[in-house]
Order: C-alpha cells, then sequence, then structure tokens
C-alpha cells in the first residue's frame, strides 16, 4: 500500500464538466479516519455499520440516562475529550510527517511512513472502538440498573434441557489445582489477546478487515444489550452460590465473580453514578469473552499459523468463563450465536453491495 499522502491525492471528485478535482482536505481526512476511506468500499461500509450501532448506543442512552437514577460522572466528559484531542493531535502528526518524507526515497524514510501509516491505522481503529466502549457499557449498566426480574432459572433449566450440569463441572475443574489456575490465568487472556490480533492486523495494514472486526464487535455489542435487556441475568455463580468447598482451588488465585460488587451496587441503586475510569463488566446473558474470544478467531482466518494459536487459547478461555467467570452454559451458546450472526450479517452485506457494484460498474 502506498502512503498515507498517496492515497489522499488518488482521492478526486468528478465535476458535471468531467473536470476531476481534488475534495476539500477536510473531507479526505474525516472521510479516512472515521470511514476507513482508503481502505476501499467494503472497509467503508464496514464503518457505516460501525458508526450507526455507535449512534444508536449513544441515542438510547441519552435518551435514559435523564430518566433513569444513575448520571454520568463529570470527570468522563474530561477523558472523552482528551481522547478526541489525542486522535486530532496524532492525526496532524502523521499528516505533516508522512508530507514531509513523501518525496524521500531513502530507505529510513520509507520505514518511517510504513511506521506512520501503522500508527495511525491503530489510532483510527481506536477512536470507534473507543466510543463503541463508551456508548455500550454505558447502556449496559442502565439496563442492570433498571433492576429487571433475573432469568437465571430460565438459563439454568436450559442448562440442565442440554445435560449440563453446572455444579458437577465446577466440582471437576475445582478438583485439580492445575486445571483451576490454568482456567483462572486463561480467562484474563481476552484483553490482550483482542489487542494483540487489533496490532497484528495493523501491522500487516488490513485496514478492511479491522473495519470488519469492529463491525462485528459492533453488531455483537447491541446485541449483547437487546439480550441483556430481554434475559436479565446474575449468572451461574450467583444463582447456585457453591459451597466454599467447590471453589477453593479457584477461589485462592483471586476474587470469583469479579463483577458480582458493581453489578448487585447497580441493581440496589447503592451506586448511582457512571465513572468510565472504573468500569466493570456487567454483563452475563450473553457472554462477552465468547464474543470476542469468536471474532478475533474469525479475524484471523486468513493466518493459519497464528489463528491455530488464538483458537486454542480462546477454547480454553470459552471453558474457563463456566466456573471462574461463573457463566451458565446458555451464556455462551448465546454469545457464540451471537457473534455468528453479526458474521453473517456483515459478510452478507458486503457481498451484496460489492454485487451491486459489480452490476452498476462500467
Amino acid at each position: 500500500m502506498s502512503s498515507i499522502s498517496d492515497s489522499a491525492e488518488r482521492t478526486t471528485a468528478s465535476l458535471g464538466n468531467g473536470v476531476a478535482i481534488n475534495p476539500p482536505r477536510l473531507q479526505i481526512v474525516v472521510g479516512r479516519w472515521l470511514m476507513f476511506s482508503d481502505y476501499g468500499a467494503a472497509a467503508q461500509r464496514h464503518m457505516a455499520i460501525v458508526w450507526s450501532c455507535v449512534l444508536g448506543c449513544a441515542l438510547a442512552d441519552a435518551l435514559w440516562l435523564p430518566n433513569s437514577r444513575l448520571s454520568f460522572a463529570s470527570s468522563n466528559w474530561t477523558g472523552l475529550l482528551q481522547g478526541i484531542v489525542c486522535c486530532a493531535l496524532a492525526g496532524a502528526f502523521v499528516a505533516v510527517a508522512s508530507s514531509r518524507l513523501r518525496s524521500d526515497a531513502r530507505y529510513p524514510a520509507v520505514v518511517l511512513r510504513t511506521i506512520l501509516i501503522i500508527t495511525e491505522l491503530l489510532w483510527r481503529a481506536a477512536l470507534p472502538i473507543g466510543a463503541l466502549l463508551t456508548a455500550g457499557v454505558t447502556l449496559s449498566y442502565l439496563i442492570t440498573s433498571a433492576d429487571l426480574p433475573l432469568q437465571d432459572a430460565l438459563l439454568a433449566r436450559v442448562d440442565r434441557n442440554l445435560g449440563f450440569d453446572w455444579l458437577r463441572f465446577l466440582d471437576t475443574t475445582n478438583s485439580s489445582p492445575f486445571l483451576a489456575e490454568l482456567l483462572a490465568r486463561v480467562y484474563q487472556t481476552i484483553g490482550p489477546v483482542a489487542e494483540l490480533v487489533i496490532v497484528w492486523l495493523a501491522l500487516n495494514r488490513r485496514g478492511e478487515r479491522l473495519a470488519e472486526l469492529i463491525a462485528v464487535l459492533s453488531l455483537s455489542t447491541v446485541g449483547l444489550c437487546v439480550g441483556m435487556w430481554l434475559v436479565p441475568a446474575a449468572g451461574a455463580f450467583a444463582y447456585y452460590g457453591p459451597a466454599p468447598q467447590l471453589v477453593e482451588n479457584f477461589s485462592a488465585l483471586g476474587e470469583m465473580w469479579p463483577f458480582a460488587h458493581t453489578f448487585t451496587m447497580l441493581r440496589n441503586g447503592s451506586l448511582l453514578v457512571i465513572d468510565l475510569s472504573a468500569l466493570q463488566g456487567v454483563v452475563s446473558f450473553p457472554s462477552f469473552h465468547t464474543v470476542l474470544g469468536v471474532i478475533t478467531i474469525y479475524a484471523l482466518r486468513d493466518t493459519r499459523w497464528l489463528m491455530i494459536l488464538v483458537l486454542l487459547l480462546n477454547g480454553t478461555m470459552l471453558v474457563s468463563t463456566l466456573p471462574v467467570g461463573g457463566h451458565h452454559l446458555t451464556d455462551v451458546l448465546a454469545g457464540a450465536g451471537l457473534t455468528f450472526g453479526a458474521i453473517l450479517l456483515v459478510r452478507r452485506r458486503s457481498l451484496s453491495a460489492t454485487a451491486n457494484d459489480n452490476q452498476g460498474g462500467y
């Protein structure tokens, strides 16, 4: 892929008389940063999904928050403003630096241009992901604070109908100190693995694949919020309340069911402020760990050796969501089904749009 400046130069608009002119510089920058316009039409379609989901969650937040018992911490606005300023400064720095290096054919300049492209792509990915998580987590807090009737009995019944005994599974995994430690450690890897996958795609300058990943994550986040609203749940750990001896090897490694404190405080009204600097995941159904696990595997499908490694790690992580994350098996299945549905929707929309483009081409 050519340099950032080159991609900007290739972007033109046609007048009615057929004369091609360069569009305004601001339009180029905004299109590149918000829509990944330099990575093709498919990437732009993916980002249209992303910003639609962000807007939908933000609109729900704006309508619900004033009518809830929760409030948005004033410090949140400072953090959000700092994030926007950082992205703006990063964009300005990359634009100036790439412009200065544009005509330099020496090897160090080529390396620096490549580093700038990768750095900018990482920042461009961080912007929509940050916006999505801010809007999505705020919405999940609002849903939890509504204190809707819990449906864990239903989820436990579905598990039993599937032949799964959560307490027996907990006892089996807890019986081995090695297995308990392995599952507890692997459960914590989902965040770092997702970050590494994003960095890997940026290093390979896979802007379209990054846009696709964020689009699937966006649709899944919306689905998660809808799911936790329709089927509010506290999780298997809270529902069964296992005896201490059933979790002794797990509890020796740290706190079990770590989001219980925040979840309970939101439901009983003792937590009234949404502080983005101290967020805890509060979604039990569907499982967000499962969503991220499936997405990161799918994003690496063109790099077989790396995909296999992540598949093995995430496969173990999915097992750990049951005893360590305190999830019902149904939570995990719902998370996987939700993510596969999001993937199919993104792919179908992309393939349909590509077919229409080909039919309308010259």
